[in-house]
């Protein structure tokens, strides 16, 4: 089988590698596109991003300039690309005009809509599936004609990663001042408002290949915080406390909504919530595998690389990952983040903790930078196995109870 990344004759082609404020992936994307033959040029807005270094070439642009300006730097640089690659919700739509302007076919149609929480919504009420009472408007819309039933849930309708400004509000008084709040800071023009369900949150991580959606791994978030919205201890897999068919369900309407939106050729991480009597919600959908440690997790689970698998529906081709569960075991993620402003700064690594008894791997970001308390802050994660959720939360409390830190002010 010829290599979709190989013209005829054998020449390398180049394709872009997209980052915005750092993030995208670079460390990780680069040397295994590099792996399948290609020539990566990074494009972000660092003139000097340390991450050019792992890439062959770099273009420094401005992601806050038009369509026409980000196609012309990659012009002036002399790259002409035959994929382009990118792991940020925000650059979505600049992928799309960049694919365009070169006469590239998306191999992942359909991503743009994903970017604004309030088209899903449209398509999800279109398609009959997630019926969820809410609004969107910018903040003096919402303002003038606020939601009748409470209590709601107030994010931002346009990228919010990390749970960014993302507020439980339980009544018409706390909306009244949670929007007053807004009005005058540097938040997104436009906020969602939608209907909270009680119950238990859980993800789902899967790909779309041909239309259809094929889930890989599911978690449940047994002590999520209900109150900020944010994760916070374990993240089990298999669910401790998601029922199957409540899963099945969620998948079954998902498949609907995915046709509804035209997506295919992408990997999704996709979070939701039973409520009691059965009912499934959909909180939002992310075009990119789970953060922090839910890759590895995936890998040890099923031994599917969901980075490989999003590579090459990136780059067009058709991936072939195992199927299957290749260890049962449960497992279980927990992040840990900083709760005050400054820097953290960590005596214990990585390696400490993948020496105690159940642990499967862990991260330690020594100097996270914490610049703001509006979403969350993880710098350490470990991920256990054990026979069930005590023996679970008995190896995470002998992981973190060596865990040794600081956070101090800028």
């Amino acid at each position: 089988m010829t290599e979709p990344y190989r013209v005829a004759d054998g020449q390398v082609r180049t394709t872009l590698l997209l980052s915005e404020m750092l993030a995208g992936g670079v460390a990780r994307l680069s040397p295994a596109l590099r792996q399948r033959g290609w020539r990566v040029v990074l494009v972000s807005e660092v003139a000097d991003d340390p991450n050019a270094a792992a890439c062959d070439g770099h273009v420094v642009v401005d992601w806050n300039g038009t369509d026409d300006d980000i196609a012309a730097a990659v012009e002036r640089a002399g790259v002409r690309p035959a994929a382009i690659v990118n792991m940020v919700e925000s650059l979505i739509p600049r992928r799309d005009a960049l694919l365009g302007h070169f006469g590239l076919a998306n191999p992942s149609p359909g991503l743009a809509a994903l970017t604004d929480k309030a088209a899903v919504r449209r398509a999800a009420d279109a398609a009959g599936v997630f019926p969820l009472r809410w609004t969107d408007g910018s903040i003096a819309e919402l303002a003038s004609a606020p939601p009748r039933e409470y209590p709601v849930v107030l994010k931002p309708a346009v990228v919010s990663g990390a749970s960014r400004d993302v507020r439980l509000v339980h009544s018409r008084e706390e909306f009244d001042h949670a929007v007053a709040g807004l009005r005058d800071a540097p938040v997104p023009l436009r906020f969602i408002a939608e209907e909270f369900l009680t119950g238990e949150e859980f993800s789902v991580d899967g790909y779309v290949l041909g239309g259809r959606f094929t889930a890989v791994f599911v978690a449940d978030k047994p002590d999520h915080d209900s109150v900020r919205l944010r994760d916070r201890g374990l993240r089990t897999s298999p669910p401790a406390r998601v029922p199957d068919q409540a899963v099945t369900r969620f998948v079954g309407e998902l498949q609907v909504l995915v046709t509804r939106l035209g997506l295919d050729g992408v990997w999704l991480h996709v979070e939701g919530r039973v409520a009691d009597g059965g009912r499934v919600g959909l909180i939002e959908i992310n075009p990119r595998p789970g953060g922090g440690l839910y890759t590895a997790a995936i890998k040890h689970r099923t031994g599917i690389d969901p980075i490989d698998v999003s590579l090459d529906m990136a780059l067009g081709a058709a991936p072939v990952p195992a199927e299957g569960v290749r260890n049962a075991d449960p497992i279980a993620i927990v992040p840990v983040g900083a709760e005050a402003l400054g820097v953290v700064h960590c005596r214990t690594t990585a390696a400490e903790l993948r020496e105690i008894e159940g642990v499967l791997d862990a991260y330690v970001i020594n100097g996270y930078r914490v610049s703001t308390l509006a979403k969350e802050n993880f710098f350490a994660a470990v991920m256990v196995t054990g026979r069930d959720e005590q023996q679970l939360r008995e190896r995470v409390a002998d992981a973190l109870a060596i865990l040794k830190y600081e956070v101090s002010p800028s």
